[in-house]
Order: structure tokens, then C-alpha cells, then sequence
């Protein structure tokens, strides 16, 4: 088969996979050897928005499970903050659900903290 049929063959994604694979082939950085990936992770427009949101930075994408233990951190600042329970009795809760409480604790701290210094509003769409 010829490569202009090959090339035929290929779906919007798999060209961005392409495009991808060889930035990082051309480049030689490192951090580029994962990208081609996000082309079966993303629609077409959302890859697009990334790159113009994010185009030429670094950033580290977080773990599940480093969002699992903020996100119980928040359900944490809800129960005090929020609802008015005791921190005793709201972190006896989380505990009952997830294993590492010492971390959501830690990450309750910086929550409150940054909540208390920076305002929050819901985004326009």
C-alpha cells in the first residue's frame, strides 16, 4: 500500500496522534512523548482549545487519586464549613469512607486557606 493510502486511512485522531508523535521525534523533548495519546483522550476541538489554552507550558496532570483525596478534603471543609459540624465528628465520616485521612486533613488545612484568601465564583459559559 502506498503512503498516500495509508495516510487515507487515517481518522482526525490518529492524524493528531501523527502530528503529535512527530513533534516529539522532532523536538527530542521529553515531555512531548506522551502527547500523542491525548489525541484518543480528546475531541478534535477540545485538543485544539488545550493547545491554545496551554501551548508551549509544562504541566503535570495530577493522579486520580490525588483528586480523590482533595476532593474528600472539600467534602470535609463542606461538612464544618458549611453544614456546621464539628471537625471531630465530620472527620470521624470521612474516615468511615476513605483510608488516608491524615492526607485529606492536610489538604482540608490548605483548602481553608485558600478559600479564606482568594474569592471563588462559578465561571461564565
Amino acid at each position: 500500500m502506498k503512503i498516500k493510502d495509508e495516510l487515507l486511512n487515517l481518522r482526525n485522531k490518529d492524524i493528531f496522534s501523527l502530528l503529535l508523535f512527530v513533534l516529539f521525534r522532532c523536538n527530542k523533548v521529553k515531555e512531548y512523548s506522551t502527547l500523542s495519546e491525548l489525541a484518543y483522550t480528546l475531541d478534535k476541538d477540545n485538543l485544539l482549545k488545550l493547545l491554545e489554552y496551554f501551548g508551549g507550558t509544562t504541566i503535570t496532570i495530577p493522579t486520580i487519586s490525588e483528586l480523590e483525596t482533595l476532593l474528600y478534603s472539600l467534602l470535609l471543609y463542606q461538612y464544618v464549613h458549611v453544614d456546621g459540624m464539628e471537625f471531630v465528628d465530620a472527620e470521624r465520616i470521612i474516615r468511615s469512607s476513605y483510608r488516608d485521612v491524615d492526607s485529606v486533613v492536610e489538604g482540608y488545612i490548605k483548602i481553608k486557606g485558600t478559600l479564606e484568601e482568594f474569592e471563588f465564583k462559578p465561571r461564565e459559559v
